[in-house]
């Protein structure tokens, strides 16, 4: 899934493809779309416990394959067929919600407009009382899933440190700076694979952690969420919390493509520019990417709003198809997950729409859209994005290949049944 691969890279399978589309119809696949229950879903008790695996680097034990099987695709292809446009579109974007009640915003996001999946954030209240139990918690991302056509992403931001998602329910965790202080990369697994157990009582699948920034820059903008000053560093101990995460059946993600460890200002407030050759970027910022991709097997990487010039002199990053397309996608093969940054965040909010920056975002090569919270900002971005199929700007066959590879991962994480 994540080597490089040209656009059409699953016709070549089309054929056997075909024959086992026809074999599963015959099993009626499409049964996923009645809805999942707590069962069917990674979600186990607060008391449940499982061994850690033994931290290898690059190592694989989650059963997660890098190029999806025939049988794979055959019912992805299968799925997406029964799939509506609007379906379709839904499935591309990730809302946020404020508060702690599931109805009606999150439950109508959820069971009448079908978007892929949510994040929970503290800083969105979701976490006050009585959600603040892992009972509860539990309670509410069983209740999500059964509401959801197709099988949702649940995630949240779990770095450790200053992004601690996690502390109403374990308490103050180390950073990605306290990680690497140990000098221990079987130190960062263990709280990747411990944070990951955690994540999945509460209905977590998805965490968009590891930071892969290079600390470069003083007083550094991240503070102690860089892992290190150096690209060798950062690869080691981010791959490591990664692998924690992903041997344990939550999916990963490195942030923020393409680096801010060398940005000055806060990105929530405005549009940090770093002005740095191509040379640099090449042996800094993207080094951790070309050293994790191919070894550590990311599902998803988070694109920034981060204007690099020597990239692009026009558009922040994660609007821009010379760094989504052309440096993630073609230069550094990877064909995984591309999910933006806060669309709502200062650098992008200032000069788009959230439709409009949605737009541009898939224009650019991403696949999941990251910011809306309220049922007419997903109805706004679904009617943006059908305005941008009709005008030309995107294909259905765009569409398609992101909705391929969002589905594909949630079948490879088991979300949704194999």
């Amino acid at each position: 899934m994540h080597g490089r691969q040209p656009p059409d890279l699953y016709a070549r399978f089309w054929m056997k493809i075909s024959c086992a589309l026809f074999l599963i119809f015959l099993t009626g696949c499409s049964s996923i779309f009645s809805g999942v229950d707590a069962s069917s879903t990674h979600l186990t008790s607060p008391t449940a416990t499982r061994p850690l695996p033994t931290y290898v680097p690059g190592s694989r034990s989650d059963g997660v394959v890098d190029n999806p099987s025939v049988m794979q695709l055959a019912k992805i292809q299968s799925i997406m067929a029964g799939m509506t446009l609007d379906q379709k579109l839904a499935q591309l974007i990730i809302v946020e919600y404020l508060g702690n009640s599931y109805a009606p915003t999150l439950q109508y996001m959820i069971a009448q407009q079908g978007v892929g999946g949510f994040l929970y954030q503290a800083s969105n209240r979701n976490f006050n009382p009585p959600d603040n139990t892992i009972d509860n918690v539990a309670a509410f991302s069983r209740q999500a899933m059964k509401d959801a056509k197709i099988p949702l992403l649940i995630g949240t931001d779990q770095e450790g440190g200053l992004v601690n998602r996690l502390y109403a329910f374990h308490g103050y965790l180390p950073s990605a700076a306290d990680m690497a202080a140990t000098g221990d990369p079987h130190f960062a697994f263990n709280q990747g694979a411990m944070a990951a157990k955690w994540m999945l009582q509460l209905g977590i699948n998805a965490d968009l952690a590891p930071v892969v920034d290079v600390h470069t820059v003083d007083p550094p903008v991240l503070q102690s969420r860089m892992f290190g000053s150096t690209p060798a560093t950062v690869a080691t101990y981010a791959g490591a919390f990664l692998n924690g995460l992903q041997q344990n059946s939550v999916i990963g993600c490195l942030k923020h493509f393409p680096g801010l460890g060398a940005i000055t200002s806060d990105p929530h407030a405005g549009l940090p520019t770093v002005y740095r050759s191509l040379a640099q970027l090449q042996s800094i910022d993207l080094a951790p990417y070309k050293l994790m991709l191919q070894k550590d097997h990311p599902a998803m990487v988070m694109s920034t709003d981060v204007l690099m010039p020597a990239i692009d002199p026009n558009l922040p990053a994660e609007l821009s198809p010379k760094t989504i397309n052309g440096i993630l996608r073609q230069q550094l093969g990877y064909n995984g997950v591309v999910i933006t940054d806060g669309l709502y965040m200062g650098g992008i909010s200032q000069r788009w729409s959230l439709p409009q920056a949605s737009v541009l975002s898939i224009i650019a090569g991403n696949d999941l859209i990251e910011g809306p919270y309220s049922v007419s900002q997903v109805a706004q971005v679904i009617a943006a994005l059908k305005q941008a199929l009709q005008q030309g700007q995107l294909t259905i066959e765009r569409i398609n290949q992101s909705v391929q590879r969002i589905l594909l991962m949630k079948m490879q994480y088991g979300i949704i049944p194999a």
